[in-house]
């Protein structure tokens, strides 16, 4: 007994100085990631004046700016990404899903408003791009000339529109000429593992679906380039998937980009229904197809249509897997998405078929108006919130469900399909794939183990470790085996990051860890009682804070209480609550301000009887 105590007292001081130590290293003052361009700053050149000339010819654009990008590694901290939007409120979105390789290649989506926005950045050969879609705006930002980046205003009616040719809704009017604002600056772990059995599969061919996205003349004469196109068809793609990850559904179930190409299909005027009619016969879009080993194809365009994007009938079809998105609709307006959710199966909501459950779903407020819609439901120029979501009635967004078990679950429904999608044609076989395996959510403390799994190349293989508090900065880890242990003992979230290579090659599998801890202070078996149930852990709101927060606990007897602020070293920072102050049982909240302290991040100490919580909290004004 004094073994095991004293073993788990070293793991856990080893894993606490190591916390402290490598957040303090990480924390500095951060840039912010969106820096205003002034006027004069932006370059006069016949390529600057046909760009913008292309953004006034959007119609779902209202205003635009040009930006510097910053860093995303010294912009976020914590795992928190504030977007400095001039002229608006910041925006502070939280990592939901992080797969970081390296400053130039990454992939970082975030949740705002309490799940109701979605903030998606995404590098690729350090081209950025993003898509921030929130119920108080949307924006995008994609490169522009002369090393700098357009921040366009999307018109926030238009914004929830999808377009899809199956209504009769009309797309076209609005705004003639996006406005140009010139813009001024503002002032700027773990102990080794045994070695464990090989986790080596057989070389299987990759399993998520492969998309290829063709474009036509008319879609590049409006991009400008070929370059504009790949950004749009890497942010389409990347929204889809960040769909999929908001509705708690299988990472195999995500878009894998098989490649961009042109395609020679003149646009039908006004007539989409016709295009989709003739794409999937078309025989140049199918031998693209199936030298790019894409089982689905969605085709830029930029017809004179009425609607943004129609899919072939029937769906989940091999033969009729084609869409075709009007590009400057794709990402704006989440028309890839949509499109592509129909070729898996998806309907939209209050259509009539088979399964009854494959619907889109509205959510309404107590007087039947309907605030948010997922991305199935159908058109609409009403301006409610369109959620980066798959109906599912098990994932609450904004205290809704986001579906119904009877008619609304798109989630259930991909679960179903995404592996027929992706049998649709032969898929090349990697040259070297893994993935991770371990819990995703651990309520438990102690050491979990993640092991690196692997299929194809050739042996000898290698094993590299890595972890992250952020998904951003990673600390190199000393674990050269497949298993990986992370010893948990308080409320956090970790990112792993594990590379296999072999002779030459190698991969990199990622895999997010939320831990959270049941109270200490809650023990035996009592009454249930809702406040109790509200209030299992040291609570704090909000969090990042700028002035007060509200600090929450609940005492199950009467106890001796401490409360109080530690730097991330440990060291005592200022008492909230005089020493072993006598408190009743039942819920406790007081309000704190921290006018003293620098921004940053900070521990919030409850000692009840002796037993300690922690967590963390950050000033960030």
């Amino acid at each position: 007994m004094q073994t095991s105590f004293t073993i788990f007292a070293r793991n856990f001081l080893a894993t606490w100085l190591l916390l402290s130590l490598t957040t303090t290293l990480t924390f500095s003052q951060q840039s912010n990631f969106i820096e205003p361009v002034a006027g004069p700053d932006v370059p006069d050149s016949r390529e600057m004046d046909a760009f913008k000339a292309r953004l006034r010819k959007n119609p779902n654009i209202s205003a635009f700016q040009f930006v510097k990008l910053n860093a995303l590694a010294t912009s976020q901290q914590d795992g928190i990404l504030k977007l400095r939007i001039p002229n608006t409120s910041p925006i502070t979105a939280e990592a939901t899903h992080v797969e970081y390789h390296d400053e130039h290649n990454y992939e970082w989506i975030g949740k705002t408003d309490d799940g109701l926005g979605t903030v998606i950045v995404l590098s690729k050969e350090g081209r950025i791009c993003a898509h921030i879609s929130t119920p108080q705006g949307v924006y995008e930002i994609f490169p522009a000339p002369g090393n700098l980046y357009s921040l366009q205003e999307i018109d926030p009616i238009k914004a929830g529109d999808v377009g899809c040719a199956t209504t009769s809704e009309n797309r076209t009017g609005g705004r003639e000429n996006a406005e140009y604002i010139p813009a001024t600056p503002e002032p700027v772990n773990s102990n080794p593992s045994s070695d464990a059995n090989a986790k080596l599969y057989p070389c299987q061919p990759l399993v998520n679906p492969r998309v290829l996205v063709l474009y036509t003349a008319k879609a590049l004469q409006i991009a400008g380039d070929v370059a504009t196109i790949t950004d749009q068809a890497n942010i389409s793609v990347a929204q889809f998937n960040s769909t999929i990850y908001n509705s708690g559904i299988t990472s195999n179930a995500v878009l894998t980009l098989a490649g961009v190409a042109p395609l020679n299909f003149p646009e039908t005027n006004n007539n989409m229904t016709l295009d989709i009619t003739n794409l999937p016969g078309n025989a140049a879009a199918q031998s693209l197809r199936t030298q790019f080993q894409a089982d689905l194809v969605v085709l830029f365009t930029n017809g004179n249509y009425g609607a943004r994007g129609a899919t072939a009938i029937p769906f989940l079809n091999n033969a009729s897997a084609y869409s075709i998105v009007q590009i400057l609709n794709a990402v704006t307006n989440k028309t890839f998405a949509h499109e592509v959710g129909h070729i898996y199966g998806c309907r939209h909501d209050g259509e009539s078929g088979d399964p009854q459950y494959a619907q889109g779903h509205n959510m309404k407020n107590g007087l039947g108006i309907v605030t948010d819609r997922t991305m199935m439901s159908t058109n609409t120029n009403d301006g409610s919130n369109r959620l980066l979501n798959f109906s599912n009635p098990n994932v609450i967004v904004g205290g809704k469900s986001t579906g119904t078990l009877a008619n609304n679950n798109n989630a259930k429904r991909i679960t179903e399909t995404h592996l027929i999608v992706g049998g649709f044609k032969p898929n090349p076989v990697p040259p070297l794939v893994a993935y991770l395996d371990g819990p995703t959510f651990v309520t438990t403390q102690g050491g979990k183990n993640y092991e690196l799994n692997y299929s194809c190349g050739s042996a000898p293989y290698s094993f590299t470790w890595q972890y992250s508090y952020d998904g951003v900065n990673y600390i190199a880890s000393n674990i050269t085996t497949e298993v990986f242990t992370w010893y948990f003992y308080q409320n956090q979230k970790i990112y792993l990051k594990g590379t296999v290579s072999a002779n030459g090659k190698s991969t990199t599998a990622f895999i997010a860890v939320t831990a959270q801890m049941p109270s200490p202070f809650k023990t035996g078996n009592t009454e249930a009682d809702s406040l109790i149930n509200e209030n299992q852990e040291l609570s704090v709101i909000p969090n990042p804070v700028a002035d007060e927060m509200r600090i929450g606990y609940y005492l199950e007897t009467e106890a001796a209480v401490e409360l109080e602020i530690l730097d991330l070293s440990g060291n005592f920072v200022e008492s909230i609550l005089p020493k072993k102050s006598l408190q009743s049982r039942g819920l406790h909240s007081l309000s704190w301000s921290n006018d003293g302290l620098e921004n940053g991040s900070y521990l919030l100490r409850l000692i009840v009887n002796e037993k300690t919580e922690v967590k963390r909290i950050i000033i960030q004004r």
